[in-house]
């Protein structure tokens, strides 16, 4: 998620302090969240974004646990006017937040906020290192965009949000050669052990480092993963979440080829009570079978920065902007 850093520029008071963010600052970083687009779409002359507060709080209780050294606010006072949020996944750094109030903004802030939480040793020994920086940065938010790429954080690829109702028989099938298991069915066969094991190179070629901690997040938040093997050497091709609510993500194959079938697979495993929702690369092989099947792109996309190549972008979905 990028930040919000329209509007003019501002004097920060010297009373601002940047200190590590606890469990006690998730709620009123939310706060500031909310204002902060709030703000961005009225300058917009755009309706407000929808709230969903509680999933936003959960959201920010999972990064900050699976990372707390990734997590920092900016107070006056005892009050919270600005946040962000990054994880590190072995040599992975990615920022899902950086928002500060409106009043404050383009004041310095958010670039304290950032320095921050950046790898322990800075950006340049991380990089050094052979560790990458990415982050999702709104496209029309050029100041942002700015900031993350004199940090390394180039733009590389479009990411679009897309919605609706996707007609199952538009989309290609999966070959009889290809099943898909649910992980609960693996695990009860296999092991959770097996599981991982299998899931960690999966992991490693679509976003370049494994992930138990967030599997183990996903499943706990009820988001259904399926595995993709090979019917005849038991061979993973992919895997792929979906929720009860309509959303799709992360999914991953080997091959691009199988993704659309990977997706209509997933989508007959729920009825959601609404509409479908992804998040696709526009290199991904599956964005024309999408739109053929009724899905439409429903805002502008956000852009994919990073330090050098982060995603499998042709083969992956993300799970979110927040959290890839």
């Amino acid at each position: 998620m990028p930040e919000v850093v329209d509007g003019e520029p501002a004097r920060a008071p010297a009373e601002v302090t940047i200190r590590s963010m606890t469990s006690g600052d998730v709620a009123p970083s939310s706060t500031v969240f909310y204002a902060a687009l709030d703000g961005l779409t009225e300058r917009r002359h755009q309706a407000p974004w929808p709230r969903n507060e509680a999933s936003m709080l959960r959201l920010f209780e999972r990064l900050l646990a699976s990372h707390p050294a990734g997590g920092a606010v900016a107070t006056i006072g005892s009050r919270v006017v600005g946040f962000g949020i990054a994880v590190e996944r072995e040599r992975s750094w990615f920022l899902g937040f950086l928002f500060v109030e409106p009043a404050l903004q383009a004041a310095g802030v958010g670039r304290r906020l950032l320095e921050r939480i950046l790898p322990a040793k800075g950006a340049q020994a991380w990089l050094a290192d052979g560790g990458v920086l990415a982050t999702c940065a709104e496209a029309i938010q050029l100041v942002s965009t700015g900031l993350y790429a004199s940090l390394a954080m180039r733009p590389r690829d479009p990411i679009y949000p897309m919605v609706g109702m996707p007609r199952a028989e538009a989309l290609g099938r999966l070959p009889q050669s290809v099943e898909g298991v649910t992980f609960e069915r693996i695990e009860a066969s296999e092991g959770p052990q097996w599981l991982a094991e299998t899931l960690a190179p999966l992991d490693v070629a679509a976003v370049g480092h494994r992930r138990p901690i967030d599997h183990r997040d996903d499943s706990t938040e009820g988001r259904r993963g399926v595995l993709f093997r090979d019917r005849g050497d038991g061979h993973a091709l992919g895997y792929g979440y979906v929720q009860p609510v309509g959303r799709i993500g992360p999914a991953y194959v080997t091959d691009p080829a199988l993704l659309e079938g990977v997706v209509a697979d997933l989508i007959g495993r729920v009825q959601p009570p609404g509409a479908w929702q992804f998040f696709v690369p526009g290199a991904s092989a599956s964005m024309t079978a999408l739109l053929r099947a009724g899905l439409r792109l429903d805002d502008p996309p956000i852009v994919h920065c990073s330090s050098g190549p982060s995603m499998a972008v042709e083969s992956y979905l993300l799970r979110s902007f927040a959290l890839p």
